[in-house]
């Protein structure tokens, strides 16, 4: 798995208290049962840790641990790698 993902993971862990198998797959809201506060936290630190800046408005499309983490790789320009 990516830099990205094992940084998704350890935030969930250590952060969020989420712990367990995650998959690509995993839903944030359902599985997860990030609230919007949770899920909002979630982003400025992965922006902050990776110094990038995420686009609003592709929030709206972000449903999965899989999206997220896409979402991250895009603006890190680490696209297919």
């Amino acid at each position: 798995m990516s830099e990205t993902w094992h940084e998704l993971e350890r935030l969930l862990r250590e952060r969020f208290g989420r712990g367990g198998t995650l998959s690509p797959e995993t839903d944030l809201v359902g599985e997860l049962a990030l609230d919007s506060i949770q899920q909002l936290e979630l982003v400025v630190e992965l922006e902050n840790h990776f110094e990038v800046a995420l686009e609003p408005e592709a929030d709206e499309t972000i449903r999965t641990a899989g999206d997220l983490v896409a979402w991250v790789d895009r603006a890190r320009g680490r696209v297919g790698r």
